[in-house]
């Protein structure tokens, strides 16, 4: 397996790879398997579970329900699916997702990631903290859900969902900052096509990712997992760093 720097294309070496998810918040895989990127995070995470896993923190993603599902299944279909955080509306999503193609789409199914850390570096420049920290996920029972960002101390956490279980709403009616928030995710998307054996390690927290609607019996290996509590970057945990306003 070889592990590449986004944007580098220089080789990672694994031990290296949480502190690349801190700087970059991506890392990209090529020529792996199930087995290795287990391997890779096995030692500094611990698996996050999920409903429809096969493993602990590993669910196969591949086409199981038809494109009128209208909840969580979406993802088991060959729809489009938008850039989002996965288990964004939980208490506390997992902080580490890697994916790893099995195999590849006849037509389509090319993967999306929009690094959260730009949209939100531009979207500061165009609204105050307090603006954008009310800007909550609204689900369509009309609930409201959690922050979009969540700003701590040095670090903000992204979770996102613009699809029909949640989307994006201003608490206090800055509808202009949600339209912005969206037309920037839709500007920075960068496309990914994966072959056999490729995928792509995330900062959850950090990094959007999605895909595009496909024909044929596209599947997909999905890990998740959180850092391990005692790891000198288990701060991935709390979302990423970034420099006070």
């Amino acid at each position: 397996m070889l592990l590449v720097k986004a944007g580098y294309e220089v080789e990672a070496r694994p031990e290296s790879v949480p502190a690349i998810l801190a700087r970059d918040g991506v890392v990209l895989i090529q020529q792996g398997s199930v087995a290795e990127v287990r391997d890779l995070l096995e030692g500094w995470t611990v698996p996050v579970d999920h409903p429809h896993q096969v493993a602990d923190g590993l669910t196969v993603i591949t086409p199981r329900f038809d494109s009128e599902v209208a909840d969580n299944g979406a993802g088991f279909t060959d729809l489009p699916l938008p850039p989002h955080t996965d288990r964004s509306l939980h208490e506390q999503p997992p902080g580490v997702l890697a994916t790893l193609m099995l195999a590849p789409a006849r037509a389509g199914g090319t993967a999306t990631l929009v690094d959260g850390a730009r949209v939100l570096t531009i979207l500061r420049r165009r609204a105050e903290d307090a603006a954008i920290a009310r800007l909550r996920l609204k689900t369509t029972a009309g609930q409201l859900g959690p922050p979009v960002v969540e700003f701590t101390s040095g670090h903000a956490r992204i979770r996102y969902r613009d699809d029909r279980i949640a989307h994006p709403q201003s608490t206090d009616g800055h509808t202009d900052l949600v339209a912005d928030l969206r037309r920037l995710i839709t500007e920075t998307v960068r496309s990914l096509h994966l072959s056999e054996g490729d995928g792509y390690l995330v900062h959850n927290h950090r990094f959007l990712h999605g895909r595009t609607a496909f024909t044929g019996d596209r599947s997909l290996a999905r890990f998740l997992a959180r850092v391990n509590s005692d790891h000198p970057y288990a701060w991935l945990n709390r979302g990423f760093s970034i420099a006070s306003s």
